[in-house]
Order: structure tokens, then sequence, then C-alpha cells
């Protein structure tokens, strides 16, 4: 199919001009002004013609921090990322990834599998799971990045442990092979286990050969709140001594850390002036979303989710005690967001401090109840981060945009983050249309051009010839992102069309078809 996009405001060339697709990547970019004996000359060639008068011309926008390993399997259609104009999506954050399998690490992912109705895992090796999701037909192009956590448990466990030299061979060895099977980088999860029992030693080791591959390192780093400086020096480091493409992971400051924003942007800064190559993505919301178990002491988070559940029930006493004690983000400011047990699906959407009262238990054994009965990790939003903080970095220029989400469509049972179905044009809604604080061609570099480029997607965040045409068109007057805390499956308004591979994949709020490929680095 041959379509011809024309009239619309190219926003990174800032003028209007017409695009030309063939097959799946733009032929031709002019900018001609075109009169009706020249559109019916396309249509007669075979060009099916959308007038993109008054309307916006972007690339698609990419989304480089993405946890949808498992719900690309229940949602192909990818419904909250390609109706807000997202065409790429990274997933494999955090450390967490579903692939390669190991014995050590398939029951949790079996478990967490079973929770989006997928009975069966069928991949083994990472490029396993790559052909797995090819074969799927996904609406929306998709990259991964191999796991620091599921290698480094699926190789030597989950319990608190210093890798010897030996160990970090053999970890390299591996990360090679997974590297060579297709993923896009490395990504840490040193807030999670077995992340956190990482020494920075290990890491620059792994961080070489990322390097040598010419690869990503993402980080969430150890702490965002109270050692939020030392985590990011940490992050510094890594970068300089292996020389490594470093990526840190939905920076803020969060909790006790806020008011180090700045100082947090500034040893990035000076480290950039370095010429240490490490950036940034970030979610322009005040809350994170991650794991109820987060709010449980360090000495209770040390093997697998299932350990941790068996460990907090042989003395509660003593946990809910040790809980309270515990820094913690406030029970009214944490939200339940996903879970599965029949049992505890009243509680999606109500925070913490509400279903201690209507079980009639202190929050802390509130907290025990609801990780016992559902045998698993729940879903929480935690509201911990300064609004006018989160507007500071994302004006930056080495910040990019990415959800931090799972893919969802709206008969999901989950509670998910607004940021699931929000993201993009909350940040272009915000900071261009409302505190006009970054130009239209500015915000579009950061949702596009510029992960592109640090990820090394190859042909894709630019509107140029024999690019791929991955492209989104939109009307800035009605663009509105919808989704709330509250209602959280809630499409965005304005995007009118958006491409993927050059064909027409979503048109009048209608998912046409699905083009998307898996992206092999």
């Amino acid at each position: 199919m041959k379509y011809a996009i024309i009239n619309g405001y190219i926003i990174q060339k800032e003028k209007k001009g017409n695009i030309f697709i063939d097959n799946e990547v733009i032929a031709e970019i002019n900018y001609d002004n075109l009169n009706q004996e020249d559109i019916d000359n396309l249509r007669v060639n075979g060009f099916e013609v959308i007038d993109a008068n008054n309307l916006y011309v972007s690339p698609g926008f990419i989304d480089v921090h993405s946890h949808s390993d498992l719900t690309i399997i229940a949602n192909p259609d990818a419904c909250s990322a390609l109706y807000q104009g997202v065409t790429t999506i990274i997933s494999g954050n955090c450390g967490f990834a579903v692939s390669p399998l190991y014995p050590n690490t398939l029951n949790s992912i079996k478990t967490e599998a079973q929770s989006y109705n997928i009975n069966e895992l069928k991949w083994g090796s990472l490029k396993e799971y790559l052909d797995y999701i090819e074969s799927l037909d996904i609406a929306i192009n998709y990259g991964y990045l191999a796991g620091h956590g599921q290698i480094r448990g699926g190789l030597f466990g989950y319990n608190n442990i210093k890798l010897s030299e030996n160990d970090i061979e053999l970890f390299k060895n591996e990360l090679s092979k997974v590297l060579d099977d297709g993923a896009i980088g490395l990504s840490l999860g040193l807030i999670y286990i077995p992340g956190k029992f990482s020494d920075t030693k290990e890491l620059i080791e792994l961080a070489k050969v990322v390097k040598s591959k010419g690869k990503i390192l993402t980080n969430h780093m150890r702490s965002e709140s109270s050692k939020l400086l030392e985590a990011i020096q940490e992050s510094i480091t890594i970068s300089r001594e292996s020389g490594v493409n470093f990526e840190i992971s939905h920076l803020k400051a969060a909790s006790s850390a806020k008011g180090k924003a700045r100082d947090a942007c500034y040893l990035i800064e000076n480290a950039k002036k370095e010429g240490i190559n490490i950036d940034a993505d970030q979610y322009p919301y005040e809350a994170s979303n991650t794991g109820l178990s987060q709010v449980l002491p360090d000495k209770y988070l040390e093997g697998s989710i299932e350990d941790i559940i068996a460990n907090i029930s042989e003395n509660e006493e003593q946990v809910e005690i040790d809980i309270e004690n515990n820094y913690h983000t406030p029970w009214d400011k944490i939200i339940i967001s996903e879970a599965y047990n029949p049992k505890l699906l009243k509680y999606v959407g109500l925070t913490i401090d509400q279903i201690s009262k209507d079980l009639g238990l202190t929050p802390a054994k509130t907290v025990i109840y609801l990780l016992k009965t559902e045998g698993y990790d729940l879903g929480a939003i935690y509201f911990l981060m300064d609004e006018e903080e989160v507007d500071y970095i994302a004006t930056k220029p080495y910040v990019m945009v990415a959800s931090d989400s799972a893919i969802r469509c709206p008969n999901s049972l989950s509670w998910p983050h607004p940021r699931t179905y929000g993201t993009f044009v909350k940040f272009i809604n915000k900071y261009v249309k409302q505190k006009q604080v970054l130009s239209l061609k500015e915000a579009i570099y950061k949702l596009s051009e510029f992960p592109a480029k640090k990820f090394n997607i190859y042909k894709r965040g630019s509107i140029e010839k024999n690019y791929f045409a991955d492209i989104v068109i939109f009307d800035l007057n009605e663009l509105k992102d919808n989704s709330t805390y509250l209602d959280p499956h809630k499409y965005p308004d304005g995007i009118k069309y958006v491409f993927v591979n050059g064909k027409l994949t979503l048109k009048d709020n209608q998912i046409l078809n699905r083009n998307g490929k898996v992206l092999r680095f």
C-alpha cells in the first residue's frame, strides 16, 4: 500500500509538507503546494491520500522504558501505547526479564504469566522469546533488554552473595550470549532482588561486555530517595570505568530525596561535561508504580517473592512492628493497582489506609495480609514526588520520556498508573501547551529522535527519506490526556492517525491492523 500524507505541518522540519510512503518506508518528502489535479493523480497512481491540513506530523513516539514482557502477549494490539502515538517500545527493564528461562526463575515468571491468562511459556532462550513475540503479529515495534536480575538469579539464585572472580566470568559469558541473541542492551534493577546484592565491581565488569557489543546499559538505581546522590554517583562511575552508553531509568527525587532534584541533575551535567555518555528518562507524574513488597524492611527482601512471603509469615507480629518502624510512604498515599486473587479484586484502586479500615487491621498487618493472600507481589502506586521537581527534570535536554508501564487494553482487570495510557500526550499537553516551557519541536525530539539515537534504533525516530514510516498525526488543539488515578483506562484525545512500518494502523480511534516488528540488535 502507498500513502500520501499531504499538507501536514512536519514538526521536525518546522514547515508544511507532503510525505510519501511506499511499502514500509518514507519514499519521498516534498514541500509543494498540491492542487486538486495533483491529488487526483496521486490516487490514480495508487496512493491513499490523507489530508493533514491543520494537523501536526511527527515520528512515532518511542517508549524506551516499558514492562510489557508478558502483557504484549496478552495484548498484542498494544492499545495503551498505540492510542497515544507510541510505535516502538523497549521491554526487559529494571533488571526484570522473562528470558532466558532458568530453573531458578521459572516459577515466578509462570505465576506472573498466569495472572495474564498465559498458561504456557513457549520459549527458553531470548532468541526463542523474540521469535515467539514475532509470531503474534504485534501492533507496534518491540525491542528487548537483557535483565541483570534475571540472569543473576538464574545463575546464582536470589540470596545475598558477592560474586567471585570465577562467578563474574561465568556471568559475563552468559551475558554475551544473551546480547548476541538480539537484546538491545542490559538493564539493571539495583533496588530489587537480586540486583541489590551486586557490588559496583561486578557491574563495571558486565558493563564492559555491553560496551564491547556497542549496546546500552540502563539502571534502576539503588536508591531514588535517601541515597539518590550516591546512586547517581555509582551510575557515573560505572559509565566512566567501562565507557558504556548509560541510561538512568525514570530519574526522580522521591520521598526523603525531595529537594534534591537540582543536585541530582548537577551531578549528571558535570559527568556529561567530562565526556561521560550518560542520559536519563522520566515520566511526567508525581507517583511511581512498583511492587507492594517494597514497603518491607530490607532484611525481609531476600530470595524469590515466594521466599519473601514465606519469610514474613513466620513471625507476623515482629514483621508488623518492623514495617511500622521502617520508613515508608504514608499509607493513604499507596494505592493497590494490581491483584489477581479474586478475594483481593475489590481492593484494586484503594489505598492501604482504606483497605486496612475495611479489614479492621493495622496498615502494616494489612500489607502482610495482602501479600500472603495474593501469594505473589501486588502492584502499588506510590505518591512520592514533588511536581515542581518533576517539571525541573522534564525540561533537561539529556532527559527523554518513557512510561515505565506495561501495555494494557481497557478490558484488563488491573488498575494501572495513568502513565500507561497518557505519558506521551501528557508530556506535550503539560510542557508545550500549558506551561509553555518547551517548544513543540523540543518535546517531539524527546519523544522520538533522542530515544532512537540513544538506544541505537535503526532508521526510526525521524521523518527522513528511507526511514521506516512510523508516523503519528495529531491535532494539537485537541491533544489531551484523559487517564487519571481514579479512572486510568482512558485513551487520550487528539491522536488522529498512527502509521507503523508504513501501514495505517490507527485511524478514528480504531485499530486497523497489526504491523509491528521485533527489533533485534
